[in-house]
């Protein structure tokens, strides 16, 4: 027979062997999940956008009253309804008929882009070029409260209040119209212009928002580049400048055509989400210094030559308006200024 301290000896081993066989299988467990995310770390890193470094802003601008001269800054903050430099606000001010609330901008009284127009101590100031100027004191306005609706593109309307007689009456006179009304933007009015991106307006994936706006044509930001508008420039007899395209932020140092591929943007501690290329109009062809358009309706003639949305649903979308610059909304607000570096992560393709 078997004595009790064999069959003891036999049991001890098997329970060694199976003690073995379980630290085998964990420290294998451990090996494979460590090499799970060591291979799964390389893949999200080579497949996960990086912020890569194209250039350095050159331009920083604020344009108070749409359509209206604008504000070159060396900072701006950046937040959900644009940019601001103390109390300099983008398109805060709208110029509107006051018997029908339809908007008027420079695209039918170019001279309006000669109009100049600050806001400081809660004054807002416009000024003619012959001298003559109007001070608008925001409080008042507040405090008066009439309310008047605006009518802008495709019918979308949105509230302000007057900002009263006198500096409508400059607008009427230097103009050389009449019922003229400027109207300040209030958060508690109504607005009915959310900027809601479209799935058409690019062939990559368009971000999902709903961004405030206040009078701008469309999104609460517009960059441009130098290097875009140099190769337009070398397809032109009269050179034009970034202000043509009255973007809040111009960028130096990339290559023409970058921005078509941008989807984010880094600018110190801000950050932007591109969702669509910026489509042009006639106001591009008014010259800033002159306030008169270009007879032969440059550059918005030549950009429709080779910058139109490419064939498919983008096209059927933007139309025969030439793309310049690109719209983006706030990721992260912060402040920016002149000279930092911009960075940006790239879609897959261009538009």
């Amino acid at each position: 027979g078997r004595s009790p301290s064999s069959a003891r000896f036999r049991a001890e081993n098997m329970i060694t062997d199976d003690k073995k066989l379980l630290l085998a299988c964990i420290g294998g467990t451990i090996i494979s999940y460590n090499a799970f995310r060591i291979i799964k770390g390389l893949y999200d890193s080579s497949s996960k956008p990086e912020w890569i470094p194209v250039g350095t802003v050159k331009y920083l601008r604020v344009f108070p009253v749409k359509s209206c001269s604008g504000q070159e800054v060396f900072s701006l903050h950046c937040g959900p309804l644009g940019v601001s430099s103390g109390d300099l606000r983008d398109r805060e001010f709208l110029v509107i008929n006051g018997k029908t609330g339809l908007f008027l901008t420079a695209r039918a009284f170019p001279k309006m882009i000669l109009m100049e127009c600050t806001a400081a101590d809660g004054v807002l100031k416009v000024a003619v070029p012959n001298g003559r100027s109007v001070n608008v004191v925001l409080d008042d306005v507040v405090n008066r409260n009439v309310v008047r609706r605006g009518t802008l593109h495709k019918q979308s309307q949105a509230d302000g209040l007057d900002c009263g007689d006198e500096v409508g009456a400059l607008f009427d006179e230097f103009l050389g119209i009449t019922d003229t009304r400027v109207i300040y933007y209030q958060p508690r009015l109504f607005n009915g212009r959310p900027c809601k991106p479209h799935s058409d307006w690019w062939n990559n994936p368009v971000p999902k928002r709903n961004d405030t706006i206040m009078y701008a044509d469309l999104a609460p930001y517009l960059v441009t580049t130098e290097g875009s508008l140099a190769a337009l420039n070398n397809k032109l007899q009269t050179p034009v400048t970034s202000l043509n395209f009255r973007g809040n932020i111009v960028v130096d140092h990339c290559a023409a055509w970058d921005e078509d591929k941008w989807a984010e943007i880094r600018i110190g501690e801000a950050e932007l989400q591109c969702f669509k290329p910026c489509t042009r109009c006639i106001l591009t062809t008014v010259d800033p210094s002159t306030g008169e358009k270009d007879a032969d309706m440059q550059p918005l003639k030549k950009l429709r030559e080779f910058r139109l949305a490419p064939e498919g649903r983008m096209k059927k979308a933007l139309g025969e308006s030439p793309l310049f610059g690109v719209n983006a909304g706030l990721a992260r607000a912060g402040y920016i200024h002149v000279g930092q570096t911009v960075y940006v992560k790239y879609k897959p393709s261009a538009f």
